[in-house]
């Protein structure tokens, strides 16, 4: 399910506290109406109680007031705009035109711990200019998926070729198929393709998971098991076990 933040939902991921939170929009109409309801209760409320005949004018003046005030001051207010507050955290987000100028960044999960740190900068900066160029952030992630194969060691110049050594080497195939989907969806961004990655941006944003997926599948676990066989089995064990395998310790 997709919970990036959309306009006028009632709930979506927090692009600051990164949470699935309700959310509580404000627009110029809701908002021309708080004011004329905060200045009524100040100034003007009190005066409607007033009886004498001769306050006649004022009684006609706080019945205009009421019907004109909130329809003339939304006139002065930007007719795209409109606020989302976070029931989690408080902070908002900024929309102009149904979509979300502030904050910029974009609320995906960070990069994989385990990518090097040149990778995870890429990673970051796909998701800062996401909103304005999802095509510019998939041909990011895309190079971060270049690097990632050479991160763990194979050439990194031509993704296919390596992603058939893995598979040769017996990569699961739901793995296989991240590569190449992150791979072909990349190519579409560098290259005129089926994809209008502009018009489809979620397809483009669930890449941002799919690269850690394959980063958490191919170091991530890896790395694990290898810890564990270290710091669990005896010396002497892993002895006998290389020595039937036929490798050295």
């Amino acid at each position: 399910m997709d919970n990036g933040p959309k306009f006028d939902s009632k709930k979506f991921q927090c692009p600051y506290c990164r949470l699935v939170a309700q959310q509580t929009w404000l627009n110029n109409y809701q908002l021309s109406s708080i004011v004329f309801d905060i200045y009524n209760h100040l100034y003007l409320n009190y005066r409607s109680k007033v009886t004498d005949y001769q306050q006649t004018t004022i009684r006609d003046f706080l019945s205009t007031a009421n019907s004109h005030f909130p329809i003339d001051l939304n006139s002065f207010l930007a007719r795209d705009l409109a606020i989302a507050t976070c029931a989690s955290c408080s902070h908002y987000s900024l929309w102009v035109d149904k979509k979300m100028v502030f904050p910029r960044g974009l609320p995906v999960d960070p990069p994989n711990d385990d990518l090097n740190e040149q990778i995870k900068s890429l990673y970051n900066e796909a998701s800062e200019i996401f909103l304005d160029s999802p095509r510019g952030a998939t041909a990011l992630l895309r190079l971060a998926l270049q690097m990632l194969l050479k991160q763990i060691g194979k050439e990194g110049k031509d993704i296919n070729n390596d992603i058939k050594e893995l598979v040769e080497s017996g990569l699961s195939p739901k793995i296989q198929k991240a590569l190449y989907l992150l791979r072909v969806v990349g190519n579409n961004a560098v290259h005129p393709g089926q994809i209008n990655l502009d018009d489809n941006s979620e397809v483009a944003l669930k890449l941002f998971k799919i690269l850690n997926v394959i980063a958490d599948e191919i170091i991530t676990k890896p790395k694990e098991i290898d810890t564990l066989y270290n710091d669990v089995l005896p010396t002497e064990t892993k002895g006998h076990i290389a020595k039937r395998d036929g490798k050295k310790d």
